[in-house]
C-alpha cells in the first residue's frame, strides 16, 4: 500500500519551488532540480511519484516549467528526454524531441553513406 502522506509533502514543496521560480527567485534548473529531488524523496516510504508532482504534473512543461493549457501541451517519455512532467509544450518538444529526431537520422545517412 503506497504512503500518501509523503506524496503530499513533497507534493507542497514542488509547489513551493514552483512559486518561487515564477517569481524569479530560483532559476529554472534549480527549480528542476528541486522538483527532481522531491519525485526521487517519495521512496523513502513506499510513495507515489506522481503524487509528489501533483501540482504541475498536467499543466507545465517539463523542460521549461512554463503553464500549458490542455490542447497544447505533448506528451512524452519523461525518463527519456530528462524532463520533470509527461507534458513538453510546443517550443520544447520542437527542440528536444523532433531536432534530435533529425540529428539522428542524420547521423544514420552519414553511417550509411560511408
Amino acid at each position: 500500500m503506497s504512503c500518501h502522506r509523503i506524496g503530499l509533502g513533497m507534493n507542497s514543496v514542488v509547489e513551493k519551488s514552483i512559486e518561487m521560480f515564477e517569481n524569479e527567485e530560483i532559476g529554472l534548473n534549480a527549480c528542476k532540480k528541486i522538483i527532481v529531488a522531491c519525485r526521487n524523496g517519495i521512496y523513502w516510504c513506499d510513495g507515489n511519484e506522481d503524487e509528489a508532482i501533483a501540482c504541475i504534473i498536467d499543466c507545465y512543461c517539463g523542460n521549461c516549467l512554463r503553464k500549458l493549457h490542455q490542447e497544447h501541451r505533448i506528451r512524452v517519455d519523461r525518463n527519456r528526454y530528462d524532463v520533470v512532467t509527461h507534458y513538453l509544450c510546443e517550443d520544447c518538444y520542437q527542440h528536444l524531441v523532433y531536432e534530435e529526431s533529425i540529428l539522428n537520422k542524420h547521423v544514420y545517412v552519414e553511417k550509411t553513406a560511408k
